[in-house]
């Protein structure tokens, strides 16, 4: 049985941490563009005063995970990913790393960052072949695929489509391509890896804008169209 009150604690700090996620998205996405000297400081204080918001949570969630007794509970281990996430993203921002989007070298090493070591073995030589647009839009798309904004039936639809495009891909990319059919793991997790070929299987003449306008699940079945189509 869970400690009185604990579901309630667990549910503020979910909340309290998904609406800081979505500031700091906001603020990516404003830096991203931005090109004045002082408007760029400001932001950077506010994203630094989120490593302050961000010790609460980790407290919180320490205090939280006690009481639970290493009991496991699903919804301990959302928000253990959300503060993960909110952490690499920190990081990320803070580091000066807003500038990746401005150089195609950063950015594919940002984009390797999210993967573990076997995993960027595996994609490394791919991502070298990806230019800006093509980088910005791998990581709008596992952006949405890590905050959950994609369906199990959409991934199944676009693992579905690339499987189909196996044979059309170029040697170094069908060992990334075969593990769409790994039993082990789960859609989402495959397509984490696999979704760095996308561009590789698709003309892509930036139809889609990366604005704060930017619309996942068109841009997800216009992808998942155009693999069908090619």
């Amino acid at each position: 049985m869970l400690p009185p009150g604990f579901s309630q604690r667990l549910r503020d700090l979910e909340i309290h941490v998904s609406k800081d996620q979505e500031l700091l998205k906001e603020f990516e996405e404003a830096l991203r563009y931005e090109t004045n000297p002082r408007v760029k400081a400001g932001y950077r204080q506010e994203i630094e005063r989120q490593w302050d918001s961000l010790a609460r949570y980790k407290q919180e969630y320490a205090e939280l995970d006690q009481e639970l007794s290493n009991t496991p509970n699903a919804q301990m281990q959302k928000v253990e990913s959300q503060l993960q996430q909110m952490d690499a993203k920190l990081n990320v921002l803070l580091n000066g790393q807003v500038a990746i989007y401005e150089n195609q070298n950063q950015m594919r090493q940002a984009l390797l960052n999210r993967y573990d070591a076997i995993e960027r073995a595996i994609i490394s030589a791919i991502t070298q072949q990806l230019d800006q647009t093509q980088l910005v839009l791998i990581q709008n798309l596992i952006d949405a695929l890590e905050a959950n904004l994609i369906s199990e039936q959409q991934m199944q639809q676009m693992l579905a489509a690339l499987e189909e495009r196996i044979p059309a891909l170029p040697l170094n990319s069908v060992a990334v391509a075969e593990i769409i059919k790994d039993p082990e793991l789960d859609a989402k997790h495959k397509l984490k890896i696999t979704l760095p070929i996308v561009p590789m299987l698709v003309e892509y003449e930036g139809e889609l804008e990366f604005g704060s306008g930017f619309n996942i699940k068109s841009a997800w079945e216009h992808l998942i169209a155009k693999l069908r189509r090619n």
